[in-house]
């Protein structure tokens, strides 16, 4: 117990915190950093404890006070930084001070004490967090950091493996050390940990980056006489001499990725991918990296496309892997140049000897594809040899090679022989399809007939400049995947080692003679060197240069048409059970013989090699549904998941060809109702749509209105109505018997759907591991049927919703218990509170004003809510959660989130998409207001300077790409300056743009009009000079030529888009579909100067 005894003497407590921070030169006193940063040593401690157990028995003068509640809070953050004993109590600081405190003397010391240290106090769901405020302070538990079990040692190695995965996709290192917390204890997986682990991450590769440590035994001891001072922001207690030798191993791991990374950049090409082994032998995968760059320009005839934003889809052979996003192109003179806003991609590989292609869709349509050289892994024919790099097994050859290491991994197919002298190296094991894996010290020969392969090891240098195949690729559905219009060239890196001369090609075992050499078909191509060394080999398919198809209609009682060019050396056989076919001097007429035509044919063709075969569709008249596996489809009800894989085949039925003309339209209660139109022209040959390439349209037209269960139609036709569709968010929904009893059920409420994985998650509680709900069963069958648990009918409210593999994706919905809906307090102080006691009847505002809160307040709870929800519910929609769609409405929130939340440019575009967020509509104030409480705050967490700007320059550059115009406001994001704005006369440059805007797209007749009267009247009413008034010179280029200037009015926050007289919902439609006309080419740069002239006048006026 504390007893009381009044004194005069002086105060023990101010002298050793007035000592303390003098040998810090703090003569001003405590910095407002945490206290870890004070790096406490080892004597200081053992001081502070023993003028503790002293002081805490006898409360002295009550002016004594805040130096004792200093003393107290120092002492047990530092003990939770040094002796942590895994529980979250005072027992730990108590043991050590041999006294018990009671709750009210444990708040009253941490808050004068952290008064003193000017820091603060957290909050968590239930209140202020005493304890938790305090181990926050102490940084990491050192017992904690060094042991293996508790994943902190490993989530900082990860972190220097992934480092570099930051930098394409504007990722933070604390985004991305939320993937590795998973190893950690539960208690420490909140934000303020990862900014810990981040820290150490960032200040490690700073170190390397900037202080040669390649050659050192000691780095720690190295960088002792390079870098006084440079252990202060590790929030670990670096005294301890195992601290040391644990950074020691941090600092050569960082030092060895810096490496790689520095090589890497010196050899980096575009569009490579690198393999890696997944899985335990005998089972095992590959998942496959793909580097793009930053920006490319592609050849596509800007004629042909009736918008500049694409999407991006890769592809394994003719089979769509994933989906990347929307992408807003430029137009130039060589085609059209894409910025890729993340850069480095990985895919799970389904079929290994098919190739990889990045392609670029258009209102449905492939533009552009590329073929990744080297993503198609032949194994069943080639060894796979891998290499041990960096912790993972990468695949560095198919053929011939020269390793780094002394040890390397490899699989060879059961018809491979052993060639080398000496002992066979072990087999690991042999998989399903009889492939070999084998480990070996030393170097390798094998063989499997005239093909011999050497695999050497300890090679300084390694063996990673291949040879490659280039060539004009033919965009057909095929087998092979790639097949060249001619035959591909040679192409030998720069310092390859082997002269072109001592090169040999071979093609399906013979000599490849190029200069006369008419053999078309499926070629199986080598390269080897004159010893008979095989050091590449692809397997392609090669049609003549010239070749093209047509494919005609039958009309009555004429036959279909297929009309080849460029084909006279081929033999052409069609393949189709379903089809007689007969052959003219020009075409090859095609006529069923059953009821309904086939969806698709197989068109065989060949010269002296074995044929390649294209599948082809069959031309009939109309719109044709097909699923994923290229079969007619009769459903006419989709969700938006089942998009990804259908298609609609699009065949005229006019010689000259024909416009198809498509439309969605949002099925909701507000009018009137969103439409999007596009026209498709289709000419001689069929036109394939991939329905997953208007999921970005359908996904903002659905986010417009707050009604979960709107929905998109989609409506084909030509002279007449050809086919409908209608596209849904869920494909169920979960309806009540009584009160602990629920069913999922079709849209209509006609079935039960089985099948179902139904999850619940504690909304009050984001954090905390969902229940996995058990279907009801009959005989072994699912009956959609579900009984809400004991352990739900306690507490609540509970988010039901489906699990990530359910095949049913129904609806997320609410169970609320009794006690929930009569639950109200005065005060709320946390978002999982106001979680708790949300009620859309009777309670609907609790959590808006917890969002309100959290505008101002960087350490408000709510943004660990949201990071745990944005980290563990990221496959559920973002509108299935009361919380995201109360920040997307409060705009002072929104923009602080997207720094505290450290959101990359995806999630960004997940919000514009999902909740239909106008980005441009936050005035920019409100971006200089959350930039500098970031700043701020930032600053006050003990991270070096220099890392605070690195991070705070990584928000910025976010902005640049989610907001048009921050490229051109020089310092006004930090400063809020006006005077560093460029200010443009509008009236001299808009008019000169405007007309390459007109000659860029004089081809397009398809100019997008929605609001196009309201915003000319509106520009017409505003202080603007004439001629921005009169910039529109045609009535079909109003909305386009005013959009982007309205919208600096409201970015600039002189107006709001509520301005303009339509609904809401309607509102953000149309801004979203006009502005993606020509978002870089028009809009980007009209906005930002608009923006910075209305903001510079702003300052004059």
């Amino acid at each position: 117990m504390l007893t009381t005894k009044t004194s005069n003497a002086p105060n023990p407590l101010k002298a050793w915190i007035s000592e303390f921070l003098l040998d810090r030169e703090l003569f001003k006193g405590p910095h407002g950093k945490p206290l870890y940063s004070y790096q406490v040593s080892e004597e200081e401690y053992k001081s502070l404890l023993e003028l503790l157990k002293e002081q805490l028995r006898r409360v002295g003068n009550p002016l004594h006070a805040i130096h004792l509640g200093a003393c107290f809070c120092l002492f047990v953050s530092e003990q939770y930084r040094r002796n942590y004993n895994s529980l979250w109590s005072w027992s730990g600081a108590e043991t050590e001070l041999g006294i018990s405190l009671t709750p009210q003397q444990h708040a009253a010391l941490t808050n004068d004490g952290l008064a003193y240290w000017k820091r603060p106090i957290r909050f968590r769901d239930s209140g202020r967090d005493w304890l938790g405020s305090l181990f926050t302070e102490g940084g990491l538990p050192w017992p904690l950091v060094q042991s293996e079990s508790h994943g902190f040692g490993r989530a900082v190695r990860r972190g220097i493996k992934h480092f570099y995965r930051t930098e394409g996709n504007r990722r933070t290192t604390a985004d991305l050390m939320a993937d590795f917390e998973e190893g950690l204890p539960t208690a420490f997986r909140n934000l303020e940990t990862r900014r810990l682990l981040a820290g150490i991450v960032d200040q490690l590769m700073y170190l390397v980056e900037h202080y040669p440590l390649k050659d050192h035994h000691d780095p720690v001891s190295h960088l002792d006489q390079q870098a006084p001072g440079w252990t202060d922001a590790f929030p670990i207690p670096l005294d301890e001499s195992n601290a040391r030798t644990l950074l020691n191993d941090w600092l050569r791991d960082a030092g060895q990725k810096r490496q790689e990374r520095k090589e890497a950049l010196e050899k980096r090409q575009a569009f490579i991918c690198e393999h890696f082994l997944h899985g335990s032998l005998p089972q095992w995968s590959i998942r496959t990296d793909l580097t793009l760059p930053p920006e490319e320009t592609f050849a596509v005839d800007p004629t042909t496309l009736g918008s500049t934003r694409l999407e991006l889809a890769y592809y394994e052979g003719d089979r769509l892997l994933a989906r990347g996003g929307s992408v807003y192109g430029q137009l130039t003179v060589e085609g059209i140049k894409v910025r890729f806003a993340n850069p480095q991609v990985t895919v799970e590989r389904r079929a290994l000897e098919e190739p990889l292609s990045l392609r670029l869709l258009e209102n449905g349509r492939t533009v552009h594809c590329l073929f990744f050289d080297g993503s198609a892994l032949d194994y069943r024919e080639a060894p796979l040899v891998f290499e041990n790099r960096s912790e993972r097994w990468q695949l560095v050859a198919t053929s011939s090679c020269s390793v780094v290491s002394g040890l390397a991994r490899l699989r060879i197919p059961e018809d491979f022989f052993i060639t080398s002298e000496g002992a066979a190296p072990d087999t690991l094991a042999q998989d399903a399809e009889n492939g070999r894996w084998l480990e070996i010290l030393s170097d390798l020969s094998l063989a499997k007939g005239a093909d011999h392969y050497q695999i050497e090891l300890n090679r300084a240098g390694g063996d990673d400049l291949k040879p490659t195949l280039t060539g004009v690729f033919a965009l057909y559905e095929s087998s092979p995947s790639i097949v060249f219009l001619g035959w591909p060239r040679l192409e030998l890196p720069e310092g390859y080692p082997h002269p072109r001369d001592e090169l040999v090609e071979f093609v399906n075992g013979e000599l490849l003679d190029r200069q006369r050499n008419s053999s078309y078909g499926l070629a199986r191509y080598t390269l080897r060197n004159r010893s008979g060394k095989t050091l590449l080999q692809r397997r392609f398919g090669v049609l003549p240069k010239e070749f093209s198809l047509s494919l005609f209609l039958g009309l009555g009682q004429q036959s279909a048409r297929l009309l080849p060019k460029g084909a006279q050396l081929l033999d052409l056989q069609v393949v189709s059970k379903s089809l007689a076919v007969e052959q003219s001097e020009h075409a090859l007429h095609l006529r069923h013989h059953e009821e309904n035509p086939p969806t698709t044919f197989i068109l065989e063709a060949g010269q002296d090699l074995p044929p390649i075969q294209l599948r082809l569709p069959y031309p009939y008249q109309g719109a044709h549904l097909l699923d994923q596996y290229g079969n007619p489809s009769r459903t006419r009800e989709l969700t938006l998941v089942e998009l990804i894989g259908y298609r609609i085949a699009l065949t005229s039925g006019l010689p000259q060809g024909q416009t198809f003309h498509m439309e969605l339209e949002l099925i909701c209660t507000e009018q009137p109702h969103p439409k999007r139109a596009f026209s498709i022209r289709v000419g001689t040959a069929p036109v394939m749509l991939n329905l997953f390439s208007y999921l970005s349209d359908m996904q903002n037209m659905l986010s417009a209105v707050d009604e979960q269960d709107a929905y998109i139609r989609l409506s084909l036709e030509t002279e007449q109505p050809l086919l409908k569709l209608d596209i849904r968010r869920y494909g169920g929904q979960l309806q009540w018997e009584g009160r602990y009893a629920f069913y999922i059920c079709n849209t209509s409420n006609a079935a039960m759907l089985d099948g179902v994985q139904a999850e619940a998650m504690l909304l009050s509680d984001p954090k905390r591991t969902p229940l996995h709900l058990t279907e009801k069963t009959s005989e072994t069958v699912g009956t959609g049927c579900f009984d809400i648990p004991q352990k739900m009918q306690f507490q609540g409210p509970w988010l039901i919703y489906p699990g990530e593999q359910s095949s049913v994706r129904f609806r997320p919905g609410l169970y609320i218990t009794p006690d929930n809906i009569f639950d109200s307090e005065s005060e709320v102080c946390s978002l999982h509170r106001a979680a708790e006691l949300f009620h859309p009847q009777h309670n609907p505002h609790v959590i808006e004003q917890q969002i309100a809160a959290m505008a101002a307040n960087f350490n408000h709870s709510g943004w660990q809510y949201l990071a745990d929800l944005k980290q563990h519910y990221r496959h559920l929609p973002l509108s299935s959660f009361e919380t995201w769609k109360v920040l997307s409405r409060n705009r002072e929130a929104l923009s602080f989130a997207v720094f505290r939340l450290e959101m990359d440019e995806w999630f960004c575009a997940r919000i514009r998409d999902e909740l239909a967020v106008i980005w441009e509509a936050v005035p920019l104030p409100l971006w200089v207001q959350a930039y500098r409480l970031f700043h701020d705050s930032m600053r006050l967490t003990g991270l070096p300077e220099t890392l605070v700007n690195n991070l705070v320059s990584n928000r910025t550059n976010v902005l640049r790409c989610i907001v048009s115009g921050f490229d051109y406001l020089g310092d006004y994001l930090s400063t809020g300056n006006r005077r560093s704005l460029t200010k443009l006369p509008p009236e001299s440059v808009l008019p000169i743009w405007y007309q390459d805007l007109r000659r860029l797209h004089e081809s397009n007749r398809n100019w997008p009009t929605l609001l196009g009267s309201e915003l000319s009247r509106w520009v017409d009413r505003q202080r603007l000079p004439p001629l921005v008034k009169a910039l529109s010179l045609v009535e079909f280029t109003d909305a386009v030529a005013y959009l982007p200037i309205f919208m600096a009015f409201v970015t600039a926050g002189k107006a709001r888009i509520t301005d303009l007289p339509a609904t809401p919902a309607y509102l953000k439609f149309a801004i979203r579909l006009v502005s993606d006309f020509d978002r870089q080419g028009w809009f980007i740069p009209v906005h930002a100067l608009m923006v910075s002239y209305l903001l510079a006048s702003q300052d004059e006026a």
